[in-house]
């Protein structure tokens, strides 16, 4: 900084001397990034990957804030984010800002379809001095909520916890989180459609209903179904009991499973879409009226001949459904799509433990 001083009066000339002074240019941007799970009523900085939890459908907004923090003049701001196009139909995705003046800041939102599981995105903003660019970031997060219970895997269904949701013995359930189901899935006995009785009575009798969305425990119009014994389900659905290269029980397991998640309260997704969990288990309850039910009298037995899982009934259609229904069994996803959540997922059962705790708060 250089600046000249003028002496002067009425009875002398002028008098000047010059001063220079060295001054530090500090050049400085600073952006935050909020997130709103409320359509931009309210927002949270959500640095911290425990950010706001937002449920299925939220309307989720994220509001960028950026501030000439420094001395110097700023040229050519502008903010691009890890995960969005800021620039809307414009080219490039970089949103541009122009000239930041010392101490001006400017803001702009976006609007943003919700995920499920963990979202976080990296916004950078940047500009340009005399000295060179200058850049901050800031990191926004939310959790994509379902909020059921989570998917479990077959081996949870045959575990202790899991077996008392369906052995047809009414009060025996243990607790197994948030969204839990309260009591039996198993609902129906032969004969008997207001629940099975309690105690171990007719335990001989007692059956799941593959297909029937209803819960009534029988078929009605519109309903393709598959009756099977709780003893053979049982057979069915533990692994060391399925005999050698015999893909029936391999298939049969994922659905029984997968049924199981549906009747605990997971989503499965529209029954017309080819890729939801719904459709694959028809799909599925289909294939084992074809190769499981040997008279064809809707009632599962598994008698006949094994299916070999290098045969073309098993490579033709039933591997496939394997792969899916074993994917929602586990990640509560068909393809990557995420219908439902998981159980054996830490962060999952985390937060839907917190989001009823704060509810009930």
């Amino acid at each position: 900084l250089e600046n000249t001083a003028t002496a002067d009066s009425n009875q002398t000339g002028p008098d000047t001397d010059d001063a220079t002074v060295p001054v530090l240019q500090r050049a400085s941007i600073d952006i935050e990034k909020y997130v709103s799970i409320d359509g931009g009523a309210t927002w949270d900085d959500a640095d911290n990957p425990m950010g706001p939890i937002a449920t299925s459908g939220a309307n989720v907004m994220f509001k960028f804030v950026v501030a000439n923090t420094g001395n110097v003049t700023l040229t050519n701001a502008s903010v691009t984010d890890s995960v969005f196009d800021l620039n809307g139909a414009a080219a490039g995705t970089a949103r541009a800002l122009g000239t930041l003046g010392v101490g001006a800041s400017t803001e702009f939102q976006i609007s943003a379809s919700w995920t499920a599981g963990q979202h976080v995105n990296d916004a950078t903003a940047s500009g340009s001095y005399s000295g060179g660019p200058v850049s901050d970031h800031d990191l926004a997060y939310y959790y994509g909520l379902i909020d059921t219970v989570g998917t479990r895997t077959p081996g949870f269904w045959l575990s202790p916890n899991g077996l008392t949701f369906w052995d047809g013995t009414v009060g025996n359930e243990t607790k197994s989180g948030p969204d839990f189901p309260d009591g039996e899935l198993l609902a129906f006995n032969n004969g008997i459609t207001d629940g099975p009785d309690p105690g171990s009575s007719n335990k001989e009798e007692r059956y799941i209903l593959l297909g029937d969305y209803n819960g009534n425990g029988t078929t009605d119009v519109g309903e393709d179904t598959l009756k099977m014994s709780l003893a053979l389900a049982l057979k069915v659905i533990d692994a060391s009991q399925k005999p050698s290269q015999d893909a029936r029980y391999v298939l049969g397991r994922d659905v029984i499973a997968a049924w199981l998640n549906f009747e605990a309260g997971n989503a499965t997704g529209d029954p017309l879409d080819p890729g939801s969990p719904a459709y694959k288990m028809n799909k599925a309850i289909d294939w084992l009226q074809q190769y499981a039910d040997a008279n064809h009298d809707g009632v599962a037995d598994f008698n006949g001949q094994a299916i070999k899982q290098n045969s073309a009934a098993w490579q033709g259609s039933g591997a496939a459904l394997h792969t899916a229904l074993d994917e929602y069994n586990n990640h509560g996803s068909i393809g990557g799509v995420v219908f439902a959540g998981s159980g054996d997922d830490l962060l999952f059962t985390t937060m839907l433990t917190r989001f009823h705790e704060d509810a009930l708060a």
